[in-house]
């Protein structure tokens, strides 16, 4: 029997973070946009970008030098690289149509670059910088920044670091600051896509659709305060208010000291009245 793209999200968020498949998770986000997602099919077109590539990217260069040659491939030869339009569109969340189309967010562009750099045999791993989620090449004793959104283009870490409103120019980046350029796990990694995902359904209004994205986000995430507070919206604004005042009355017990706990009391009475 086939599994739903839902059943093998959920199946997959639940392995230990140190074995999570982040193909399998990204492909279990695609099926949000295509409940019948053949995820066999999307990942031999995986199978064979990276095979139309391979002769152009030498594994054992230097990491800067296998940058360059990946950012050739990826970003020229492939062409996948984003624009502005992106930003408003489901598709750009979504790894087949990202394929499809050779554009999409920054992180669904840095998910290509990490899985066609493990069939290359390239390190490559996603960094959640803020505002930007970008790639690195994270060879031993080395590590080479670059952002697939811009074709590939590579990034030095001072610049990066001067990027942020916290680090002022010609201040030395403090430790906190530098581990926002470490390479993101797969969980984390998984939670803000669906997470940009889901804002762009609620603004769409879509309320239905971005419920579907919240249980995604707490099948990877745990139960997160927020989620759960934000689904018991989203089931009122559905109509199912008592399914909406379980969450509320879960997200106070999750989170006792909520700054918003008059406003939830009210809307649990509003709904108990109904």
């Amino acid at each position: 029997m086939k599994l739903s793209g839902a059943v093998r999200f959920a199946l997959a968020a639940r392995a230990p973070d140190e074995v999570l498949d982040l193909e399998e998770l990204t492909l279990g986000v695609a099926s949000l946009g295509k409940p019948d997602l053949d995820f066999a099919r999307v990942s031999r077109e995986l199978d064979r970008l990276a095979a139309e590539v391979a002769d152009d990217v030498t594994p054992s260069s230097p990491p800067d030098r296998v940058a360059a040659q990946l950012g050739s491939a990826l970003g020229g030869r492939l062409g996948f690289k984003g624009h502005p339009g992106v930003f408003s569109a489901p598709g750009s969340s979504y790894l087949d149509e990202v394929l499809e189309t050779r554009s999409g967010l920054p992180i669904l562009l840095s998910v290509v670059w990490i899985l066609l750099g493990r069939r290359l045999g390239v390190p490559v791993e996603g960094v959640g910088f803020p505002g930007h989620f970008i790639a690195c090449i994270d060879a031993p004793g080395a590590r080479v920044y670059v952002d697939p959104f811009h074709g590939g283009v590579v990034r030095e870490a001072r610049d990066l670091m001067d990027r942020l409103p916290s680090v002022p120019r010609g201040v030395k980046p403090s430790d906190a600051a530098r581990r926002l350029l470490e390479p993101t796990p797969v969980r984390p990694l998984v939670t803000r896509m669906l997470t940009n995902l889901k804002n762009l359904r609620i603004d769409q209004d879509d309320h239905e659709a971005a419920l579907a994205v919240v249980d995604r986000i707490l099948l990877i995430g745990g139960e997160q305060a927020p989620e759960v507070r934000d689904r018991a919206l989203l089931l009122l604004h559905l109509g199912r208010p008592t399914e909406a005042a379980r969450d509320l009355r879960r997200y106070l017990v999750v989170e006792p000291e909520a700054p918003d706990r008059d406003v939830v009391e009210q809307l649990i009475s509003r709904t108990e009245e109904s």
